[in-house]
């Protein structure tokens, strides 16, 4: 029996293993109704094949599977395994259990409908929401059983061949439109003293939510309230969602030890008040808790729909968490943004939403047309031909890319709007990148990007669009020239094809407007 997949964490960075090979998920995640439609699928599979992704992120709706509690229908399961083992593809399953979105909409109608086992949120004024509480209720209870059914039927029919890679718990856990839970059984748990073991935890991590904190010595102590100041509310939701995650995932992997992870829905800005974003979820300053209460989980991944790209993606790249992008733009810096992903932050997954939408100006399942301009949605052919190529090149190219990660080797990086040129520093070289077109919201063009990769003394890598780079010399008195400069590609087997020499008036380090590749030798004199 071959090894499961497995998070492992070298060069002071993490990577996933496939088959005990490094891995790297050059990915989409399918529209949310997506996957549970037979003829609907049949075209999404084609435009997946189009992109040239690895991996698919898809749903799997426990509505659909339990519709009558403890009788469970897996055919969609099956049948989606089945069909990526066709397209030799990998899958994340997304599981939307209870609260997808920091709704409920995904829960079985056996469960909606019984509102005394099943009780709801209530906001301030005592008003029911549509979403779950998981207070005073059979909610866990009954969750559980249906995620540890679904765990064993993914070992079940898949151990052998391992098509399901990594399995999402949640999706996109808090409540919409309150600040916290204020029903019966919340309002209890509320009134509680905070656990001393979340209070140290959080003190050897510096957390910087503490606020009007009570001392009992060097132990930080109290109510909600006490300890949190005005963060109580969202940390105590914090602290119960992971809490009930945390109960799936244990469970779930002493079934079938997959890697496991919950997504969270991020902050408009950093005025957004919890309630407008999911209260509950593990934004920024929240993680912490998370990490403290749900330690089954292998990471926490971000949705970065975010213009603020690397702000995000390097708070989410932490010591003990590695980066994994299960949902992101499929505009125009949805190609750029991979460069940065995989070459600055070490990305475990990257994958745009709504994959089978990618260069449609429109949603294949809505059909309502994305006009605009800050539209995360909008697309182009250009953007889908962009993502294509540039996932062709790095599958290709991925034991090589996996060998530097983590390391001073590898260096990422995209154009910013308004953004001209900018400087790198790889070991003894000074790289100096110039962009061929300002990039604005008025404009089409894919912002430039690039990773660049030193193989050895003598040899780089340099990979991307959209711009050129001088090479000096970061030793003072000394020059470079060049040996040689090819242009080419990896293949499937991951071997170098030279396509071109390049002298002469070509022996320049310039990119082509779509995705290249280049390799360079030069020396030192």
């Amino acid at each position: 029996m071959k090894s499961l997949p497995q998070i492992r964490k070298f060069n002071k960075k993490y990577m996933l293993f496939i088959d005990d090979k490094p891995f790297i998920m050059f990915a989409a995640e399918l529209h949310n109704s997506a996957a549970s439609s037979v003829e609907y699928m049949k075209i999404a599979w084609e435009k997946i094949k189009e992109l040239n992704c690895n991996t698919l992120l898809v749903p799997v709706y426990w509505n659909l599977i339990e519709k009558k509690e403890n009788k469970f229908d897996f055919t969609d399961v099956k049948r989606m395994i089945s069909d990526a083992r066709e397209y030799k593809i990998k899958l994340v399953l997304l599981w939307f259990g209870s609260w997808k979105n920091g709704l409920s909409g995904y829960a079985p109608d056996w469960v909606k409908m019984d509102w005394k086992r099943f009780p709801r949120v209530e906001n301030e004024y005592g008003v029911k929401t549509k979403i779950l509480s998981m207070f005073q209720s059979d909610i866990l209870s009954v969750e559980l059983n249906a995620f540890k059914s679904f765990m064993e039927y993914i070992k079940e029919i898949d151990e052998k061949e391992q098509t399901v890679i990594v399995v999402q718990v949640e999706n996109e856990v808090g409540i919409l439109g309150a600040v916290r839970d204020f029903s019966n059984g919340a309002n209890e748990a509320y009134r509680e003293t905070v656990s001393d073991n979340l209070t140290e935890y959080l003190k050897k991590q510096n957390f910087l939510c503490f606020r009007d904190m009570t001392y009992k010595g060097d132990t930080v102590i109290g109510t909600w309230e006490d300890v949190f100041g005005r963060y109580a509310p969202e940390a105590f939701m914090c602290v119960n969602y992971a809490a009930y995650i945390e109960k799936l995932a244990k469970q779930g992997k002493e079934i079938y030890n997959l890697p496991l992870f919950t997504n969270v829905w991020l902050k408009g800005n950093n005025d957004e008040k919890a309630g407008i974003y999911p209260c509950g979820g593990p934004v920024p300053e929240m993680i912490d808790i998370w990490k403290c209460m749900a330690p089954s989980l292998d990471f926490i991944s971000p949705d970065i729909y975010s213009f603020e790209f690397e702000k995000v993606a390097a708070q989410y790249a932490r010591d003990d968490n590695p980066l994994f992008i299960p949902e992101t733009r499929r505009d125009k810096w949805a190609v750029a943004n991979l460069y940065t992903s995989v070459g600055k932050y070490n990305s475990l997954c990257y994958s745009p939403f709504g994959a089978e939408s990618i260069g449609e100006d429109k949603s294949f399942i809505t059909g309502i047309l994305h006009t605009d301009i800050n539209d995360k949605n909008i697309s182009n052919e250009m953007v889908q031909r962009y993502l294509s190529k540039s996932y062709k090149m790095l599958c290709n190219m991925l034991p090589i890319i996996t060998e530097y990660y983590g390391t001073e080797n590898i260096k990422g990086f995209a154009q910013k709007e308004g953004e001209i040129s900018r400087q790198l520093r790889l070991d003894k070289y000074l790289l100096t990148v110039e962009f061929y077109h300002n990039i604005n919201e008025n404009n089409e063009f894919i912002p430039g990007a690039g990773i660049v990769i030193q193989i050895s003394e003598n040899e780089l890598l340099f990979i991307g669009y959209g711009y050129k780079a001088e090479l000096e010399s970061f030793t003072v008195g000394k020059q470079l020239d060049f040996l040689s400069l090819e242009k080419g590609n990896y293949d499937e087997n991951h071997k170098w094809i030279k396509y071109m020499d390049l002298n002469g008036d070509e022996q320049y380090i310039r990119m082509e407007e779509e995705p290249t590749l280049l390799r360079v030798f030069c020396y030192e004199f």
